[in-house]
């Protein structure tokens, strides 16, 4: 892989933590006093005006972003995927509100062991030792902070 496209990505993978961090912590005080739905509606407008924005910048069209060609992209897959992707969503805002953006967190993290198991059961990727044993660290680490609390 070429290296700066490697260091893009990692720094873009970086700067996504941290952010993550600071929106559950936000997300955390404004959900006492308002509901988990109306938070993530709010979070998909702003997705919207900032992804309209970006590409009217680049030339393009908003309206492109409601446009999905079925020879380009799998519908049912893109289908699949918003429904997972809000399901998710909405549930760690819950959690977020019910057990506080720390625990949340800790939780939420063990997900890359997730990642690898659906890759392999799904697309039928390719599952490495070190990705299997670090997922593991991940989930019974997370779970010795929550229990131990």
């Amino acid at each position: 892989m070429n290296t700066a496209v490697n260091s893009h990505g990692l720094i873009l993978a970086v700067v996504a933590s941290i952010l993550w961090g600071l929106t559950y912590c936000l997300d955390e005080r404004v959900l006492s006093s308002l509901s988990v739905f109306k938070l993530y509606f709010l979070h998909c407008l702003c997705g919207v005006v900032v992804a309209g924005a970006i590409l009217l910048v680049r030339g393009a069209s908003p309206a492109g972003l409601f446009a999905l060609d079925a020879a380009e992209v799998s519908l049912p897959l893109v289908g699949l995927t918003l429904i997972t992707a809000t399901a998710a969503a909405l549930s760690i805002l819950g959690s977020i509100q019910v057990l506080g953006a720390g625990t949340s967190a800790v939780l939420e993290i063990s997900y890359p062991l997730f990642v690898a198991l659906f890759s392999v059961l799904l697309f039928k990727g390719q599952l490495q030792l070190s990705v299997i044993v670090g997922g593991m660290f991940i989930f019974i680490g997370s779970a010795i902070i929550v229990l131990v609390k």
